[in-house]
């Protein structure tokens, strides 16, 4: 019950105050990225025109090897998500694999018609050095990417890279 009031406090922080922190969006490929500052996390809103699994990455140079990237699948309409590090091209390993922690929490997600959606929290800074440091007004590229498929080993359909700023307002 405590982790449901978690879970609560935390999305109503992402929908009642949105406009507080200064909602940002991202869009490319028909793939939508939106996030709010909140506190010390970056609540986002992910979504794709998939039935697959749903990703974004983000790294401090323009590819794919040395992102930390997060990928989601709706099963059942149960909603999932790994934690990962891309050690190279092909070779992406889970943080709890490689001395870290998964540190993603999942608000929200649905499939609906050919669209899946994913609401989730990840810290501005969570100590794994697996995980990217996120730095307001701090440039990075932000991979987003999705699969036709659920299966997390599945390759992506729809990658691509875009030039990010996190902005608090």
């Amino acid at each position: 019950m405590k982790g449901f009031q978690v879970l609560s406090v935390l999305a109503f922080s992402f929908y009642g105050f949105a406009g507080l922190y200064g909602q940002q969006v991202s869009k490319v490929s028909d793939i939508s990225f939106t996030y709010d500052v909140v506190r010390d996390s970056l609540v986002c809103k992910l979504e794709a025109p998939t039935n697959g699994w749903v990703g974004v990455g983000f790294n401090n140079k323009n590819s794919i090897v040395g992102s930390d990237l997060l990928l989601f699948n709706i099963i059942a309409g149960t909603a999932s998500c790994t934690d990962l590090f891309v050690k190279g091209v092909g070779n992406p390993v889970q943080d709890e694999k490689n001395g870290g922690k998964n540190t993603i929490t999942i608000l929200d997600g649905a499939e609906r018609n050919t669209y899946t959606s994913i609401t989730f929290s990840i810290p501005l800074d969570s100590g794994d050095r697996n995980d990217f440091v996120h730095q307001l007004d701090g440039q990075a590229w932000l991979i987003l990417a999705y699969s036709v498929d659920d299966d997390f080993e599945h390759h992506s359909r729809v990658r691509k890279h875009i030039p990010f700023v996190i902005h608090k307002d």
